[in-house]
Parts: structure tokens; C-alpha cells; sequence
């Protein structure tokens, strides 16, 4: 590896196992960095202490500090974002004195930890990237909304702590570009920031996207049967709200027309109840804390996406897609990328329309793999690491968004 290019990566939390979408997109960045040849110091805050030789293992040729959190009644009391005050700057300055950066850089891998990014920028003189999965604030209202009692409340204060926080973020002399997942995110942001603004697609797991280039997707005789799934962490109301939706208006109508149909629901951490409500509907089967999900999605016929808020972009659904599994979505669970409906993917917003989209696939065997392979061409072709990361390099360097898209 060469030594000429050094980073510091600032994560918003433990990335392994990389079992939920956050996690898999930052340990994706951080092996494809890996193996582009750069050096990094990654700083991990974590309510616990961390097997650094597997960390350093897994990510080639990093160095891995973990930072404490701190989740006392103090964090939840400051005036800050607790996504902040619970990522104190203190542990950073501590473990920065023990081990000074060597380091021509630092990206902030999240809004979370945009302010721990900030001081090192600061007191180093480094140029700071900050990476932002979604709209935090406009997040954090959705939960609110979705929530009762001092759960919701304690959600509305965090949204407007956080609303704050991003204004102070888009104006901030430490900061010399963010780079959303999203595309609706960056027009939103870039409306509202003097700092520079791009749209930086996600990373996928380089096995995932060299798997499926390699065997050109799943074949049609391994996807036998009439198997949808749903994946996705089973404690996130968003993920919940999704799934009532579908079960609650969709699937009553597959079932009918497609009685042999079975529903994989597939995620971690289910919420109490959660397992006895989905025992209530037929052919309804979940998996839970599975060591990987590619192995259901990849099997599957069709991959559901039936999400009714949210932001950023669902790394479930272009997993499905790489794998060459059809998606049907939402509109909103499909924001984020540049893809066309009808073409890479099917989107409905209404019950009736999602249940006919699904049972046309599992109507139409050629219509599943046209789809499913029009959306894996997609994702090898628009997700390719080493243009993701010379994009990344683009924006450290300070080049403007139009010549950053030319040189991917």
C-alpha cells in the first residue's frame, strides 16, 4: 500500500458485524478505501469495547481507535443533539494526544459525528468531508411522528436540536464539502449550505458486487417457488411501519391470487410482539439475527421494499437489485438513485398497485428477470468502488461538482 495518502475516518458507530444498512455501507467505504491503497485511521465511538485486531483485520492496513460514548442523563440533557453530546469531543482529544494523526484528510462517516470531524479539522488544519446517509432532522421527525408519549417528545426535541445543528453544519468554515447518499437529500441540502454540496452514491460489499458480476445474478431455477422477502432492522418504526402497510393492505390480495406465496421477513432485533403479530397471517415466516441476508434475497422471487417514510437510500433495495432479484417499491422507499421505474425496478404507492406489481412478476417469470437484470446492470455500472472513490478524492482536493462528475 502506499504511503502518500493518508485519511482519518470518523464512523458513527461499531460497523461489524455488517448486519443493517448503515453498517454495511461504512464498512463498504472503508474496504473499498482499503484497498484503493489508503492508510486510515478509523476513529469508532461505541458504548463498548471492541475486538480492534478483528476491526484492523477486516478493514486492511487501518489503525482502529475506539472513542466511548456516553449515554448519561448529562448527554440527554445538553442543549446539543444527543447524536452529538454522546459522541463527546473529549475521548477524541484524548486519544489524539496518545495517537497523533498522520493524516492528509478526514471524512466525517455520518452527520453524527460531523462535530467530532470539525475538531480534528480544526486543530490539525486537515480539509474535512462530511459523508451524510440522510437528512438526520427531517429522520428524527418521522420517528416523532411515528411515536406516543415521551418517546415522541423526546424525538421532536432531537429534531429540533438537530435542525440547529445542520444549519450550523451547511455554513461551517471546518467543513469543505458533504456528500449525501441521496440525490433528493443533495438537491434539499444544497439548497440551504455554502459549503459545497455533491451526491456521493453508496458503497456495496466488494464480495456482493464482485459475485454478481461473475455470475451474472441468480438463475431463474434457484429462485423456484413463489418467495418474497422483506428485509430490514425489526426495531426501527420506519421498518415497522413499512411492514404493517404491507401485510395490512397488500398482502391479503398476493395471497388470494397467489396462494402458494410465502413471505420471508428478515432482519434483527425484532421489537416485543413482533413475532407473535406476523404468527397471525399465513405463509408469513420470520428469521431473525441471521448471520447474512443475502442468502434469502438472493433466493427470493421477488424483494418487497414497502416503505412509507424515511430518508436516504434503502441499501436492502440495491442489494436485492445486484443479486438481480426484482424490487418492488414505494416511491419513497426507492429515492436516492437515478433509476427508472418500470425499468430497474417496479414502484407503487397504493396497496392495490403494490399487490398488482408483485403478482405481475410472479405472473410473468420473464417480466422478474428483465427487471431483475436491468436493475443489477445498474447497480455494477453506477456503484463501481474505484469511481466512487476517485470522487471521494475529487471533493477532499476541492474540485467543483461538475468537474467531480467528469472525472468519475
Amino acid at each position: 500500500m502506499s504511503d502518500s495518502e493518508r485519511w482519518i475516518v470518523v464512523v458513527e458507530e461499531p460497523f461489524l458485524p455488517a448486519d443493517a444498512g448503515g453498517r454495511v455501507e461504512t464498512f463498504s467505504f472503508l474496504t473499498a478505501a482499503s484497498a484503493a491503497g489508503i492508510r486510515m485511521q478509523v476513529l469508532v465511538p461505541s458504548r463498548t469495547d471492541l475486538d480492534i485486531a478483528a476491526y484492523e483485520d477486516a478493514v486492511p492496513g487501518a489503525a482502529v481507535i475506539r472513542l466511548p460514548r456516553d449515554d448519561s442523563p448529562l448527554a440527554h440533557l445538553s442543549p446539543r443533539p444527543f447524536t452529538h453530546a454522546s459522541r463527546p469531543v473529549g475521548p477524541l482529544r484524548r486519544a489524539l494526544e496518545n495517537t497523533p494523526p498522520r493524516a492528509d484528510s478526514v471524512i466525517s462517516y455520518s452527520c453524527r459525528t460531523s462535530h467530532l470531524g470539525e475538531e480534528i479539522a480544526r486543530v490539525w488544519r486537515l480539509p474535512h468531508l462530511v459523508r451524510a446517509h440522510n437528512i438526520d432532522s427531517e429522520f428524527f421527525r418521522v420517528l416523532a411522528r411515528n411515536s406516543t408519549g415521551p418517546r415522541a417528545v423526546a424525538y421532536e426535541l432531537e429534531y429540533h436540536r438537530l435542525r440547529l445543528a445542520e444549519q450550523a453544519m451547511h455554513h461551517s468554515p471546518l467543513v469543505n464539502a458533504i456528500a449525501d447518499i441521496s440525490v433528493e437529500d443533495h438537491e434539499w441540502r444544497r439548497g440551504r449550505a455554502s459549503v459545497p454540496t455533491f451526491h456521493l452514491p453508496p458503497f456495496l460489499p466488494a464480495s456482493t458486487v464482485a459475485e454478481a458480476r461473475a455470475a451474472g445474478g441468480v438463475a431463474d431455477t434457484e429462485r423456484a417457488g413463489e418467495r418474497l422477502v422483506f428485509v430490514g432492522s425489526l426495531d426501527t418504526p420506519t421498518n415497522i411501519e413499512a411492514l404493517r402497510w404491507f401485510l395490512g393492505g397488500c398482502w391479503p390480495t398476493i395471497r388470494v391470487r397467489h396462494p402458494a406465496a410465502v413471505l420471508q421477513v428478515v432482519g434483527r432485533r425484532p421489537e416485543d410482539g413482533l413475532a407473535e403479530w406476523l404468527a397471525g397471517f399465513d405463509s408469513v415466516e420470520l428469521h431473525t439475527d441471521v448471520p447474512s441476508v443475502l442468502g434469502y434475497v438472493a433466493g427470493a422471487t421477488v424483494s418487497v421494499n414497502p416503505m412509507r417514510s424515511g430518508s436516504g437510500v434503502n441499501i436492502k433495495a440495491i442489494e436485492a437489485m445486484s443479486a438481480g432479484t426484482p424490487v418492488v417499491s414505494t416511491p419513497t422507499g426507492s429515492r436516492g438513485l437515478g433509476w427508472r421505474p418500470g425499468e430497474h425496478l417496479l414502484v407503487a404507492d397504493d396497496p392495490g398497485a403494490f399487490a398488482d406489481a408483485v403478482c405481475g412478476l410472479l405472473d410473468n417469470p420473464w417480466l422478474a428477470a428483465e427487471v431483475g437484470t436491468a436493475g443489477r446492470e445498474f447497480v455494477l455500472r453506477e456503484l463501481d468502488h474505484a469511481t466512487l472513490i476517485d470522487r471521494v478524492r475529487g471533493m477532499l482536493a476541492g474540485r467543483t461538482e461538475e468537474t467531480t462528475a467528469q472525472t468519475a
